[in-house]
């Protein structure tokens, strides 16, 4: 399973002057290794698991983690990986037991092999580092993970000839133009994150509370294996006023539903947003006026996205957009951002973000209106960037609709 996109890899590691690439976050582990860490999910900042890769073999990572994390990462670490455990955990077998193919490996390093695990991370990092001819490279480490100063420190100290450099954004810089395998996860959980919304809506009928349906769009994710993320379903006045606590509210006749949800699938999110209504909107026409209007904004900002265009211009054109469509007083500190292994990722489609578009990179174009005493309404739909333009990945129907019951 491939999901570096190495050619870029390499190309921006040799831009920045790294020898290799040291991750920390769950997000940059789970790109090097195809392991996702349920440790780091729960225990963020605590969980010490470790991947790195040299620039010349970025298909073979070195792994250090608590000899605990074996299972998972035999299990899902590419073959070539070498392995650095560490720590103490006990696991037992009865002799003459049968056991699976996963399990025998787990017992030959978990408890045949225990004796020969670290002492401890930084034992086991530096020998990582050093496995891969990485102990007198320049290395980028992700700075917004877990790797503690002391850990650093030792490790350095360890390896008098590492220079680790903060990377967080060259990892980023490189997952942002997606490979195959990333587009296809990014299929697959759009449509969950799609399936999970009209569930939620066949909730839909007087006397539901905004938390019934957050349950029900919840229950959805996780039933197909997913994970809810952002859950922001909102009746009426409350999709203008953001999240504030509680979610009590009982749909009536004519409230209008906000939905801006993301989900993750197999490491990959999705956030997109759409509106409906209970019957006729009680808030007047107005409501179809201004729902159409950034719908076409969105679609502005969507025909000007393509390779080499600035961020910041696809902005313009979607703020433009809004504001000849019907918003004349229209604004917004960005309308959408890249997206992958991060609900956030880069670039932004903000004013001061000139990073150019490149083929391949996928974004949540957004067109959100919050107006005080008024329904709150949103447009987000996933983007693909095209070598000649983009598309939009998702099915669901983006107009505004009036269901009844």
């Amino acid at each position: 399973m491939i999901l570096m996109n190495r050619p870029r890899a390499e190309h921006v590691l040799d831009a920045a002057g790294l020898d290799g690439l040291l991750a920390t976050s769950l997000e940059n582990v789970y790109y090097l290794t195809h392991v996702w860490v349920e440790s780091q999910v729960g225990l963020p900042r605590q969980a010490q698991f470790y991947a790195a890769v040299a620039r010349a073999r970025l298909a073979a990572p070195a792994i250090a983690c608590g000899i605990n994390e074996m299972g998972n990462v035999l299990a899902n670490a590419p073959a070539e990986a070498a392995i650095v455990p560490y720590g103490k955990f006990y696991r037992f077998v009865e002799p003459g037991a049968k056991l699976g193919e996963l399990e025998r490996r787990i017992k030959e390093w978990v408890i045949d092999g225990l004796a020969k695990s670290r002492s401890g991370p930084t034992a086991a990092l530096a020998e990582a580092l050093d496995g891969l001819g990485l102990a007198r490279g320049r290395v980028g480490y992700d700075e917004r993970g877990l790797l503690t100063e002391e850990v650093r420190t030792e490790v350095q100290r360890l390896l008098p000839g590492l220079r680790l450099v903060p990377a967080w954004a060259t990892f980023r810089q490189i997952r942002a133009v997606k490979t195959p395998v990333e587009i296809q996860r990014m299929r697959a959980v759009l449509e969950l994150n799609e399936r999970s919304i009209m569930a939620a809506m066949s909730l839909a009928k007087p006397g539901v509370t905004e938390h019934e349906m957050v349950a029900e769009y919840e229950r959805t994710v996780v039933t197909a294996g997913g994970r809810p993320s952002i859950t922001q379903i909102f009746f009426g006045g409350h999709g203008s006023t953001g999240y504030v606590g509680g979610r009590n509210a009982t749909l009536t006749a004519g409230e209008v539903i906000r939905f801006d949800t993301a989900c993750y699938l197999d490491g990959y999110s999705s956030d997109i947003a759409r509106n409906f209504s209970l019957g006729p909107p009680a808030a007047g026409p107005r409501v179809q006026r201004y729902y159409d209007a950034v719908v076409a904004g969105e679609e502005a900002a969507i025909a000007a996205m393509r390779p080499g265009v600035p961020a910041s211009e696809v902005f313009r054109a979607g703020i433009a957009g809004t504001r000849k469509a019907g918003i004349p007083h229209y604004d917004r500190s960005h309308i959408g951002h890249g997206a992958g292994l991060e609900i956030y990722d880069i670039p932004l489609l903000g004013p001061n973000d000139h990073t150019p578009l490149e083929a391949g990179m996928t974004f949540q174009v957004e067109l959100p209106y919050y107006e005080l005493g008024f329904p709150g309404l949103q447009i987000e739909d996933t983007v693909l960037v095209g070598e000649h333009g983009s598309q939009i990945l998702g099915q669901l129907d983006r107009s505004f609709r009036v269901v009844h019951h």
